[in-house]
């Protein structure tokens, strides 16, 4: 009866001690910094019906339209609205933005990263070739391989400077698509 109380209780041991190095492990990695990342602290967060100045470029939270773009993989062609674009924003996505002139490879290696909370346009007057932002952060890049964009979406896609966690990224009928 001894050697399976032990090996039982060894069992126990080995599962807890094993979830506790994963979870530290996966802490550690979300944890981590990504270098190159601004941070804004957003203080405005508003329903407006009115076209907002923004700070940033693009924008990185702020007032914003009551309607927001589909943020489930989504991927536009064109420049959005910069209202609705925010509003996904709150939601927890992440918005991947490019010049338009950016070469046509790197451009489809970004699509490749677009997935659910997360949506992706062209945006002609922001100076880096490729940003990524996410309410109050974002970081600029030159390449679309470039591993802090896998970083940063893991980090930031609904993560801890969301304002409305789990809020919707679906469109709404009638809505921006």
């Amino acid at each position: 009866m001894k050697p399976i109380v032990i090996f039982a209780g060894l069992a126990i041991v080995l599962i807890v001690g094993g979830s506790w190095w994963s979870n530290t492990s996966k802490q550690k990695d979300f944890e981590q910094e990504i270098v190159g990342i601004t941070s804004t602290i957003v203080t405005d967060r508003s329903h407006v019906q009115t076209e907002v100045e923004y700070k940033d470029t693009p924008p990185v939270g702020g007032n914003h339209h009551p309607v927001w773009l589909s943020c489930n993989g989504d991927i536009y062609d064109e420049p959005v609205v910069e209202e609705n674009a925010v509003h996904s924003l709150e939601h927890g996505a992440v918005w991947i933005t490019y010049q338009p002139e950016l070469a046509a490879e790197q451009i489809e290696t970004l699509k490749g990263k677009v997935k659910g909370y997360s949506f992706m346009s062209p945006y002609p007057e922001q100076e880096s070739p490729i940003m990524l932002t996410a309410w109050g952060v974002q970081l600029p890049l030159d390449a679309a391989d470039d591993e802090r964009v896998d970083q940063f979406l893991t980090k930031f896609r609904q993560g801890p400077q969301t304002p409305e966690p789990g809020a919707t990224c679906n469109a709404i009928p009638g809505g921006m698509q």
